[in-house]
């Protein structure tokens, strides 16, 4: 059983072998985490413990919010000015999320 991302809705676990990364709140940039926190639809009070144990999946970010590594063929970061949005999901009939 793997982590589920904690953006509201989404039910797409950290599992091995999953299609989808999984990014950390940004927890040191206070404006960054605070566009994150509204994003989320979280309160802007949320307590920094529980914002280090949240997790957002790869779903809720474009593809021009990342950077590729150089060296490494597949791998890429997020960029430190990436912020989740709902747009790049939607619910298919199954309720599942999945990217547009």
């Amino acid at each position: 059983m793997g982590r589920t991302c904690d953006y509201p809705g989404c039910s797409n676990k950290d599992v091995p072998g999953s299609c989808h990364g999984f990014h950390r709140f940004p927890v040191t940039d206070v404006a960054l985490r605070e566009l994150w926190l509204v994003a989320l639809g979280f309160k802007l009070d949320t307590k920094l413990a529980k914002m280090k144990k949240l997790r957002v999946c790869s779903a809720h970010f474009s593809e021009e919010d990342y950077v590729s590594c150089p060296g490494h063929r597949k791998k890429r970061d997020l960029k430190r000015s990436a912020v989740p949005a709902p747009q790049f999901c939607k619910m298919n009939v199954q309720g599942n999320m999945i990217v547009v």
